[in-house]
């Protein structure tokens, strides 16, 4: 093999370990980016939640305190709004599973990719990659 097919040889390894690594950070940097909105939502949601109950149980005391009676229309408006909350918090927290699980699989065609399967071995005993126009071990040419 000349020198110049062997330089190409090595330069299409370096370039293709590169791609996969690109791939590797663009899934992975866009499932962080996807959580953190996801999360931040969450939070949000769970405030609004702690703060309804607060609310419902202030008008209860205020409403009994001073009419000696408790509003049940109220007290139900105020646990379909609480429900519902809780519903968009359900939703949000299944969006961050179909993120993670996406993910990972995505990674999985990656990892796949970057993990070739062993196809014979060297007379020096190493291991020869599918692929591989060189052995890794004693650099001699694979037939």
């Amino acid at each position: 093999m000349s020198e110049m097919s062997e330089a190409q040889y090595f330069f299409n390894k370096v370039k293709g370990g590169l791609n996969r690594g690109i791939r590797i950070v663009n899934v992975r940097s866009k499932e962080a980016y996807d959580t953190v909105l996801i999360k931040n939502r969450i939070r949000s949601l769970k405030k609004r939640r702690t703060d309804s109950v607060l609310e419902m149980g202030n008008i209860i005391y205020r409403t009994f305190k001073y009419k000696g009676k408790i509003n049940q229309d109220l007290v139900e408006t105020k646990c379909n709004d609480i429900e519902s909350i809780e519903r968009e918090i359900e939703k949000c927290e299944d969006e961050l599973k179909a993120i993670h699980l996406d993910a990972n699989k995505a990674l999985g065609n990656v990892k796949a990719l970057v993990k070739p399967r062993v196809v014979s071995t060297c007379e020096c005993g190493a291991q020869i990659y599918e692929g591989a126009a060189y052995c890794a071990g004693c650099s001699k040419r694979v037939v």
